[in-house]
C-alpha cells in the first residue's frame, strides 16, 4: 500500500489530498472527518424523520446533501428542523443555502466547520475506473464502498453516473470519490444488486455556479424549487412534442413506440390457443420512470404510455364486452401522491373520430388533478377505448405527472392523432 502524505499549505486554502488511495481503507482514514450525518428532526416529537449524508466543500461550512435528504424541511420549515452529526458524534444545527430539486441536491450550512474539506475533481472520469462512495448507512456509521465507474446511464433524460457497488438508505448526499479523493459526483439512489446511481459533477457545479452565499428565506427557496418544477417540465414536454413519435404495430392497430431515448418499451402476448383463454391480448407498456422526489409520500416528472389489442372467435359480443371493460379498468397515475398534495381528478369524456380510412369512434376520458402546493401544475391521466365488430377492441393509455395545462393538452391531442386502426373487417 501506497500513501503520499497530504500538504496543508494555509488553513484558508482547500485541504489538498495528493493522497492516491489503492485501497478504500486509506480513503477511508484520510478524509472521513468532512463527511457527516443528516438527520431531519420532527419539532413535535424530537424524534428523527429522515437520515442521510452530507460533505464539506469549503471552509465556511458548505456542504453538500441530496434535496430529498432535507425535503421535509424545505416544505414544511415549520414542521422540522434540520442537523448534523460529526464523527465525534456532536450535533449542531443546519441551515439550508440552495437546492436543485431536478437533480436531487442542495447546500447546507453549519456554523462550526472543519477546516478541513472535500476538493472537486478537475478531470472527468473513464468508463471502468475505480471509484469509492461514502456516506453512513442505515445509521449504522460512517462506511466507505469501493466500486466501478461505468459511465453515464443509457436511455436516461437526467444525467446519471452508473456505479457498480452498493450505496444504502442513510448513504444519499455522501460523495463519490476518484482514487486521488476527490469528488465525482453525489450518492443519489440506488437498484440494488450492486447497481447504483451518483449526481455529476457537473451538475453539483452548475448548482454552486447559482449559490450567492446570501442567506434566503424558505419561502425564497419554495419559489425557486417551484420555478424548478415548472422550467423542467417544460423542457421536458417540448422534448416529447417535438420529436418524432415512431409507429409501432399492435393487431390492427397503429401505435406509438418509443417516443425518445429515454422512453423504454416492453411488450407481451397471451393467446387463445390455450383452451383456457377466451380471447387474444397483445400489449405494448411504454414509460420513463425517472422520478423527481418531493416528499416520501409524493413525485412528479413521471411518464407512461401503454396499449392493449384484444379479439376473439370464441366469444360473443357481450361476452367480448365484458372482458374488454376489465382491461380498462386497471388505468392509474404514475406517481404516488396523497390528498394533501394533489386534488382529486376532474375527467371530461368525448368521443373521437379517427380518420376516414379507419371509421371507428373512440370513447376517450381525460382526467386532470391539480397541485395543492405548486400552482399551475397537473397530473394527466387518459383512456381510449374502441371496440369494433363486437369481437376487436384496442385500449390506450398514457399517463403523465406535473405538467402545465396547456403543454399537457398538447400532449393529449398529438397521442390521440398518433394512435389508429389500420385495418378493419366486417
Amino acid at each position: 500500500m501506497r500513501i503520499y502524505h497530504s500538504v496543508l499549505f494555509t488553513l484558508l486554502l482547500p485541504f489538498s489530498l495528493s493522497l492516491r488511495a489503492e485501497d478504500a481503507s486509506s480513503l477511508f482514514k484520510a478524509i472521513h472527518d468532512r463527511i457527516y450525518q443528516i438527520q431531519t428532526i420532527e419539532l413535535n416529537s424530537g424524534s428523527k424523520s429522515s437520515l442521510g449524508s452530507g460533505f464539506q466543500i469549503d471552509t465556511s461550512g458548505l456542504l453538500v446533501t441530496n434535496f430529498h435528504v432535507v425535503a421535509s424541511y424545505a416544505l414544511e420549515p415549520e414542521k422540522y428542523r434540520i442537523e448534523y452529526v460529526n464523527r465525534e458524534g456532536q450535533t449542531g444545527a443546519l441551515e439550508l443555502r440552495e437546492l436543485d430539486v431536478v437533480n436531487d441536491l442542495a447546500l447546507v450550512q453549519h456554523h462550526d466547520p472543519n477546516q478541513h474539506f472535500l476538493e472537486l475533481a478537475d478531470t472527468p472520469l473513464e468508463q471502468g475506473e475505480a471509484v469509492f462512495s461514502m456516506g453512513n448507512p442505515h445509521d449504522l456509521g460512517m462506511t466507505v464502498v469501493s466500486g466501478t465507474f461505468n459511465g453515464l446511464t443509457a436511455h436516461s433524460y437526467y444525467d446519471r453516473m452508473l456505479f457498480s457497488g452498493s450505496i444504502n438508505p442513510g448513504m444519499s448526499g455522501g460523495p463519490a470519490l476518484n482514487a486521488a479523493g476527490k469528488v465525482i459526483g453525489v450518492n443519489v439512489a440506488t437498484a440494488g444488486n450492486q447497481i447504483s446511481f451518483f449526481v455529476p459533477l457537473a451538475r453539483l457545479k452548475e448548482l454552486l455556479v447559482r449559490y450567492s452565499g446570501a442567506v434566503l428565506p424558505v419561502t425564497e427557496l419554495r419559489a425557486r424549487l417551484q420555478a424548478q418544477l415548472v422550467a423542467n417540465q417544460r423542457n421536458y414536454i417540448e422534448t416529447l412534442l417535438q420529436a418524432d413519435w415512431p409507429e409501432a404495430k399492435l393487431g390492427e392497430a397503429s401505435v406509438i413506440g418509443e417516443m425518445t431515448p429515454f422512453t423504454r418499451c416492453w411488450g407481451a402476448s397471451v393467446d387463445n390457443q390455450d383452451n383456457r383463454m377466451l380471447f387474444n391480448v397483445a400489449s405494448s407498456n411504454c414509460m420513463n420512470a425517472e422520478f423527481i422526489y418531493l416528499s416520501s409520500r409524493f413525485t412528479t416528472g413521471g411518464l407512461q404510455y401503454e396499449f392493449s389489442w384484444l379479439d376473439t372467435e370464441k366469444l360473443n359480443p357481450f361476452q367480448f364486452y365484458q372482458a374488454y371493460q376489465e382491461h380498462i379498468q386497471g388505468a392509474s397515475p404514475i406517481n404516488g401522491a396523497w390528498q394533501q398534495d394533489v386534488t382529486n381528478f376532474a375527467c371530461h369524456q368525448d368521443f373521437v373520430e379517427a380518420a376516414s380510412e379507419s371509421p371507428v369512434v373512440t370513447k376517450s376520458i381525460l382526467c386532470v388533478r391539480a397541485y395543492k402546493e405548486f400552482a399551475g401544475l397537473y397530473d394527466f391521466l387518459y383512456t381510449g377505448a374502441t371496440v369494433h365488430d363486437g369481437r376487436k377492441g384496442l385500449i390506450s393509455h398514457f399517463t403523465i405527472s406535473g405538467v402545465e395545462k396547456e403543454l399537457g393538452l398538447q400532449f393529449t391531442q398529438k397521442f390521440i392523432e398518433h394512435v389508429r386502426w389500420t385495418l378493419l373487417s366486417n
